[in-house]
């Protein structure tokens, strides 16, 4: 099986796809559980272009540079500021009537993020595998999946349009794809492969806390919104 396949199917059948707080909103996604996840992506968007900046400096590969800020020059709106994915995010949440005030970064959101940043500081390659397989290809997976609850509860009450939604999905097809790319012309060697399956498993495991959080709320009064 080729290095693509093995980190395509890893990020297909891990859990973190299958967990309880998705599961449950594929059956049913009330408005409240889309302020909760879209109040904790946001976090998620900002820690994106560094985490992108980071892997880039541990490189001196001027094509995998080009790649990985190609990239970032994407996820920025390429310069345009309402264009950036974190500012479709913020008009979205301002649309949603999402009051910023008491917007929180729950416990599990930051270990998530925390973790991230340890994963991509092990190495170059243990940094395109968390960024490649397990963001940009897991999140296209994962946004189809909150997407299409959306879809549902957008039938039973006045909501925008969900552009946050098509705009990231868009990106992260073609994203993921040239990450892909980039990691069978970097990876060469049985070493430099085994880091990059690292990287993507290490990652996948730690966006669960990302929803161990999300989990922990259905149980506990929503204060956060």
């Amino acid at each position: 099986m080729s290095l693509v396949k093995i980190l395509k199917s890893d990020v297909e059948n891990h859990p973190v796809l299958r967990s309880q707080w998705l599961l449950e909103r594929n059956i049913s996604m009330s408005f409240n559980d889309l302020i909760l996840w879209l109040s904790q992506e946001y976090f998620v968007s900002i820690g994106f272009v560094d985490w992108f900046l980071r892997v880039a400096a541990k490189t001196r590969d001027q094509n995998a540079k080009i790649v990985l800020v190609e990239n970032i020059w994407g996820e920025l709106g390429e310069g345009k500021i309402e264009d950036t994915h974190v500012s479709i995010l913020i008009e979205f949440l301002t649309k949603l009537n999402f009051d910023f005030s008491g917007h929180n970064l729950l416990p599990e959101t930051k270990t998530y993020l925390d973790k991230m940043e340890t994963i991509i500081e092990k190495g170059f390659f243990y940094g395109l595998g968390a960024l490649g397989p397990a963001n940009e290809y897991l999140l296209k997976l994962e946004y189809s999946q909150i997407a299409s609850a959306y879809k549902k509860l957008k039938t039973e009450m006045a909501l925008p349009e969900g552009k946050f939604f098509q705009v990231n999905l868009d990106a992260d097809e073609g994203h993921s794809q040239r990450m892909f790319e980039l990691i069978e012309e970097t990876a060469k060697t049985k070493e430099t492969q085994d880091q990059v399956i690292e990287g993507n498993l290490l990652a996948l495991a730690a966006r669960e806390d990302f929803y161990t959080g999300l989990t922990r709320l259905d149980k506990e009064p929503l204060s956060l919104v």
